[in-house]
């Protein structure tokens, strides 16, 4: 078992892998959820299969466990207010208001974000224990994107932008 200063160790080498930010979202009868998450990845094109990591204890996995499918909306940079909305620690509050986001359902009836900039609605078609968290593992049925819009990152446990790359 690591010490509490262990992980903070190897919570702070981790940061130093720049990430876009999303939103995996389900919904199972009533329970609407979602939570910001950056343990994304798209595993294949042919299938089109997308990973999402979410801790067990969360309830977007209940609602992903209950309903078989996500949604992973990717924020533009001007949504910082809805990851930082979705990271915190459910609330009565947030599941009821879904921290206030505008949202609309694609093939699964798994919510995804009006403003997301790009977003991909996946039937779940696997999932495996990855420690305190699960593995799940979507096909892909529905996504779309915003051809120009600018993303929202994650590094070094800070919020940025990309910046413009310098004329030459």
């Amino acid at each position: 078992m690591m010490s509490e200063a262990e992980r903070r160790r190897l919570r702070a080498m981790m940061g130093r892998f720049a990430t876009g930010v999303a939103v995996v979202a389900a919904r199972h009868g009533p329970l609407l959820a979602g939570m910001t998450a950056n343990a994304i990845a798209s595993i294949s094109i042919d299938p089109p299969l997308m990973m999402a990591s979410i801790s067990g204890s969360s309830e977007t996995h209940e609602a992903v466990v209950g309903s078989h499918s996500f949604a992973v909306s990717i924020l533009a940079a001007q949504q910082r207010d809805l990851a930082e909305c979705f990271a915190q620690p459910t609330t009565a509050v947030k599941l009821q208001r879904f921290c206030d986001a505008a949202w609309h359902e694609a093939e699964t009836g798994s919510p995804v974000l009006d403003s997301a900039i790009a977003y991909f609605d996946c039937r779940l078609t696997a999932r495996h224990p990855g420690g305190d968290h699960t593995i799940f593992v979507g096909e892909i049925v529905a996504a779309g994107y915003e051809e120009d819009a600018e993303p929202l990152l994650w590094y070094g446990s800070q919020y940025r932008r990309l910046a413009d790359e310098p004329s030459l």
